[in-house]
């Protein structure tokens, strides 16, 4: 054995007697600068701490190197100096990013909102959105409208024009499809800052907008109101882009297929998915699928197989194919979104075939720690986004403990290894180790973020990843013969659209197994941190017993399945939801029955997705008891049908008026209530529920169905639970109040949801000294919050939903009554 050869043994020998944490950060020098630059950015942006506390631990880290190279060799030192390094470049970095300029728009005041002369530059494509993808936006007067973002260059003061930074989110509300992206214009308009939310589970939009740099929105009613002042054109390597894009989408769609069919193609191939059908979104969500669908990695990893695969069969060398694929996925960036998943697996592919061009074999958990940190430095506040948690977090799992999976299935079929059977048998196990081992590494951030549990996910990744495949491929050899062979592109793009309706087919079947998808509700934060932390240990300290960690996580994962029977076990929950012009309350009883009463608004867009949907799986609420629909206003069921297609329910109540009414609006829900087959019935007069008691007070058998109005056949309702009782008087007019008054003279309740959202004009005055309320709660906008009873508002114990948020009435099996508020 030569000198060289024996050193290379030693060096194996010193690995090998090494623990695997060293071992990581010695063969994957970038990992533990990934790990600091994350610690780091976590730190800043949770505790806020000044620069200087950063530049301290920065030079203290750099003492500790120093002292390695002349006082202690210690390998740890520089592993710990390395950390420090980066855990202070992170904060710093972040820092930075948060810095404004002194003329940046941001720093206008605003209260409320604001109007301002602006200069500015569209950067973006303006998109029109010509109506809603929810039932009832045929009925809205909220569409037309466009919106894009915005580049501001000026603003008028009382000196003049100025110069101006930032950017803004700019609504018009109309069809504005002159406008183009490079458009320099000037109007005077609404400026306003984004609102946080109002509801538990709903999508923080404000806190979004902040981390991308967007602090206000800007707003105009008409085009008109706005002086386009030239075409500049924006960089061009923005023009390459959108130009390629569009070659692409020409190239690929064929639109003498089903628009279903070129909607998953499109979202599979070019990342634009805002066209797929929401009956099938909804069933990759359920599936856990939706990834195919958002261009993740998986995407990228089968493009830059094919493009190697191709140039090995041209006859390159490992260079060549190096170039040729690193080429390929630079185009394919090009083409797609710059979307965290795609740039993630784009950047540790072009290391991989930089490694090749330079000899240098690259390990996997290198390139992706080297892809962590790059995202990082451009764009700080990724971490936060589940984009790239999800993404890291999938790939991370698959390096750790796809190895050990597919070696501990496939081993017991070694007996196989010479027929014909066991390469199949290696790829399907390859899929399903894959799936399984990312499905392992994301579900507590599904969890987190969207409150589900999709168990079944590894199982649908096996037949969807081969179908996935198969699109991409041919989908690439479509667009390039669609250039070249206009008649084989054609015959390519009938077998992708097949498969593209098969997989549709197969989606929507997977979604409806049962248990495919579990919501969970918002799993406390120690139950995430702690499966993270027995992942760890089971790959780094794996105990002398190996079933101990499995099972420990399983156990974990029945608790996190099970808490959302035990939370406020016993507990009547009862939540005004804030919705603005409308009104939606959630009631949970004490043994889990879910009633909705009322869900719609008029000043607030399809509340069903956007505000009840998101609370109901916060709360794991997975179906729905009974609905009760108080009366025919459309803001106060316009947001039903989303919420009966994502959850099953029982019963619907409601009105004998509702039921033979033929307004519009009225016959649009019954349409839509038998595609469901639901059959609204009448209310009954008092609804048991274990020990809640639901009674209706109104209407009453004194009331004229054919001489009323809808608000005076409105329902009201009274809940009981623990000799508490909660009235809700939905639309009722004053001479209906009367009414109750009159009827019920000995009813003193604790609760009163206020009637007609607060109006003063339609409150009776002797309402509130007649039934003794303690607390009140008004479902209302802020205009109407103005117009509010002086009587509510200064009531001791008043809460209204466009103030407070929604508002959440708990009452104990004691009777005790705790209020509490979003905001």
């Amino acid at each position: 054995m030569d000198e060289i050869q024996q050193k290379i043994e030693e060096f194996k020998q010193s690995l090998v007697s090494q623990s695997p944490l060293k071992e990581i950060f010695l063969s994957c020098p970038a990992v533990l600068p990934a790990i600091g630059l994350l610690i780091g950015l976590v730190l800043q942006y949770y505790l806020n701490f000044p620069a200087f506390v950063w530049f301290i631990i920065l030079i203290f880290s750099l003492v500790l190197f120093l002292s390695h190279k002349f006082l202690i060799r210690s390998v740890y030192f520089v592993f710990i100096s390395v950390l420090l390094c980066f855990i202070c470049l992170g904060p710093l970095r972040l820092i930075n990013h948060n810095l404004s300029a002194p003329n940046d728009i941001r720093k206008i005041p605003i209260q409320d909102f604001t109007f301002a002369h602006i200069r500015a530059q569209i950067v973006t494509e303006p998109i029109v959105v010509k109506q809603g993808d929810w039932l009832f936006s045929k009925f809205s007067r909220s569409y037309p409208y466009t919106h894009f973002y915005a580049k501001v260059t000026a603003v008028k003061t009382t000196q003049g024009w100025v110069p101006a930074t930032g950017k803004i989110k700019f609504y018009i509300s109309e069809d504005a499809n002159n406008l183009k992206i490079g458009n320099d214009f000037q109007t005077f308009c609404r400026l306003k800052e984004f609102s946080p939310p109002g509801n538990p589970g709903q999508f923080d939009i404000a806190t979004y907008m902040h981390r991308n740099g967007v602090f206000l929105s800007a707003s105009i009613k008409s085009a008109n109101a706005m002086t386009v002042l030239n075409t500049k054109k924006v960089k061009r390597a923005f023009d390459i882009k959108k130009e390629l894009n569009k070659l692409a989408a020409k190239a690929l769609i064929d639109d003498s297929e089903s628009d279903d069919s070129n909607a998953l193609i499109e979202a599979l191939l070019l990342g634009s998915r805002h066209k797929i059908d929401k009956e099938l979104y909804n069933a990759f969500i359920k599936t856990g699928l939706a990834h195919l669908i958002s261009l993740s990695g998986l995407h990228v990893g089968i493009i830059a197989a094919f493009a190697w695969w191709l140039a090995k069969k041209a006859g390159l060398l490992y260079k060549g194919r190096a170039i040729a694929g690193a080429l390929t996925i630079i185009l394919f960036l090009l083409i797609v979104p710059a979307r965290t998943p795609t740039l993630r697996a784009g950047i540790m592919f072009i290391i991989i075939c930089c490694g090749h061009m330079f000899s240098r074999r690259q390990k996997s958990l290198n390139s992706l720690a080297i892809a962590a940190i790059v995202i990082l430095l451009i764009r700080p506040t990724d971490f936060l986004s589940p984009g790239f948690q999800l993404s890291f977090a999938a790939v991370l799992g698959i390096i750790l403990f796809y190895p050990s999976l597919f070696s501990f299935l496939i081993s017991p079929f070694q007996s196989l290894k010479n027929t014909f059977l066991y390469p199949i048998l290696q790829i399907v196990l390859a899929a399903f180790s894959t799936g399984c081992t990312a499905w392992l590494a994301t579900a507590p951030i599904l969890a987190w973020h969207f409150y589900m549990f999709q168990p079944l996910t590894a199982v649908w990744t096996v037949p969807a990843a081969f179908l996935v495949a198969a699109i991409l491929i041919l989908g690439v050899l479509k667009i390039i013969f669609a250039l070249l062979l206009p008649t084989i592109a054609a015959i390519i793009g009938i077998a992708v659209t097949s498969l593209a309706d098969v997989f549709s087919y197969l989606v929507i079947i997977f979604a409806k197994v049962p248990f495919a998808c579990i919501i969970l509700g918002k799993p406390a934060i120690y139950i995430v941190l702690l499966f993270y932390l027995l992942l760890f240990l089971w790959k780094f300290f794996p105990p002398r017993k190996n079933y101990i960690y499995p099972v420990a996580i399983i156990l974990l994962l029945v608790s996190a399945l099970s808490v959302k029977y035990f939370n406020n076990s016993n507990n009547l929950r009862l939540t005004v939801l804030s919705v603005g012009h409308g009104q939606a309350i959630c009631v949970k009883t004490p043994d889990n029955q879910n009633l909705i009463i009322d869900a719609g608004s008029i000043s607030k867009s399809d509340i069903g997705n956007r505000i009840v949907n998101p609370f109901l799986d916060y709360t794991a609420a997975g179906k729905i008891d009974s609905v009760f629909i108080s009366h025919d206003d459309i803001d106060h069921y316009n947001g039903l049908p989303e919420i009966l297609n994502k959850h099953k329910c029982k019963n619907l109540y409601t009105t004998p008026q509702f039921i033979n009414n033929n307004s519009n609006t009225a016959l649009e829900l019954s349409s839509f209530l038998k595609s469901q087959n639901l059959s609204p019935e009448i209310s009954p007069e008092k609804l048991s529920l274990n020990n809640v008691t639901i009674t209706q007070l109104w209407p009453k058998d004194i009331s004229n169905e054919n001489l009323m109005t809808d608000n005076e056949l409105a329902l009201v309702l009274l809940l009981e639970y623990a000799g508490r009782k909660i009235l809700l008087c939905s639309d009722i007019t004053k001479d209906v109040q009367s009414h109750l008054i009159n009827l019920y003279p000995a009813l003193d309740i604790d609760i009163m949801v206020i009637p007609h959202h607060g109006s003063a004009k339609t409150l009776e005055p002797l309402l509130l000294t007649a039934f003794k309320p303690e607390f009140l709660i008004t479902s209302c906008s802020d205009g109407q919050l103005d117009r509010a009873s002086p009587q509510i508002l200064n009531f001791s114990h008043n809460y209204f939903t466009c103030r407070d948020g929604a508002v959440i009435v708990l009452i104990n099996p004691a009777g005790q009554i705790k209020v509490s508020t979003f905001k």
